[in-house]
């Protein structure tokens, strides 16, 4: 039953009810007093006065808590709402007990459930990966075009499986800044911003830079000699491969993540195994579109997770590097690469 603004306990010979004054929270544990002004009702239910009240308390929620408490105790109650907020009834002689009895169950419950420890990102947000995706974009609309204008571009920085694995392994790094037409540029560019800056959280700027860079390139390379062993010709281009490469290493970085900071909790096999479950799941949403080069999705993201587990093994337990030249010495090493391939490409 519910009475609006004010408590009221029952006689036995009618509906009248008569108010029990509610006092402000008398208990440092909070559960609060209010007691009635005559004499408690005879026999196994209550009825006049004679009754306390516990509370009040919100949201509805946890009175239903402190209920059951005192049901599991046998210990007769009743709920009952004032503007105050919901507050439990119970015998002058029963209070003791009952409060008791709550004060327990919220100090047994005070930290459950258990907060999982949140990540605390390594190195602060950085614009450099926005800046290198919009780079790619300039490059495509002010540079190269579409591939169907067939510029010398296309042709020396195509990733082709037989050139890749044989006299010109710089397409795999350069055929990443080359895109069919503005759709594709446009979604490698935000995509390859977004998990390319969580990326860049956690191994900083120039290291996250180095690390895409790298996963792309492996991923390429793993694709050309996928197709040369099985003998059929291939090409592709795209930052696809980089950028399903930063998915694999956020995955991959997790999981030694997981395992540095809840190395005393016993996890099942899938929960390990969740973030990595995670990224091949993107990769069938995001990866696996008809026009699109499932291949070169699939080696990038496998290159992200082996470079991220040895990345993320080689920095567990350390603290963030406290000298930046370090983080611009690795994005000057991933800008080098990408501009001395393509000084390879364009003289071949």
């Amino acid at each position: 039953m519910r009475e609006q603004e004010r408590i009221g306990a029952g006689n036995p010979d009618g509906d009248r009810f008569v108010p029990i004054a509610i006092l402000p929270p008398a208990r440092g544990d909070g559960a609060a007093l209010a007691q009635g002004h005559d004499g408690a009702g005879q026999g196994g239910e209550p009825h006049g006065l004679g009754l306390t009240a516990i509370g009040p308390v919100m949201p509805e929620r946890k009175i239903r808590e402190w209920a059951l408490v005192l049901q599991s105790s046998e210990i007769w109650h009743a709920v009952r709402y004032t503007s105050a907020g919901w507050v439990l009834l119970v015998r002058d002689e029963d209070y003791p007990l009952a409060a008791g009895s709550i004060d327990r169950y919220e100090a047994e419950n005070r930290d459950w459930p258990p907060r999982r420890p949140r990540e605390r990102p390594r190195h602060p947000p950085s614009a450099v990966a926005g800046v290198a995706f919009a780079a790619l974009a300039l490059f495509f609309f002010l540079v190269t075009g579409p591939a169907s204008g067939g510029g010398r571009w296309f042709q020396r920085g195509a990733s082709v499986a037989d050139l890749v694995i044989g006299p010109e392994p710089w397409r795999a790094i350069t055929a990443l800044t080359l895109h069919a037409d503005s759709a594709h540029v446009l979604g490698n560019v935000i995509s390859g911003t977004v998990f390319a800056s969580a990326v860049q959280r956690r191994l900083g700027a120039g290291g996250g830079a180095l690390a895409v860079v790298a996963a792309g390139t492996l991923g390429n390379l793993a694709n050309a000699l996928w197709y040369e062993s099985m003998g059929q010709h291939h090409a592709s281009i795209g930052a696809s491969t980089a950028v399903f490469g930063a998915v694999g290493l956020l995955a991959a970085t997790q999981v030694v993540l997981d395992r540095a900071h809840r190395s005393e909790e016993e996890r099942s096999l899938l929960q390990r195994a969740a973030p990595l479950v995670g990224g091949v799941a993107l990769l069938g949403a995001l990866g696996a579109s008809p026009r699109s080069d499932l291949g070169a999705h699939l080696f990038g993201l496998l290159g992200g997770v082996v470079i991220g587990l040895v990345a993320g093994l080689a920095l567990r337990g350390r603290s963030a590097p406290g000298r930046p030249l370090v983080q611009v010495a690795l994005g000057a090493v991933a800008t080098g690469i990408v501009l001395g391939a393509w000084q390879l490409a364009l003289r071949a």
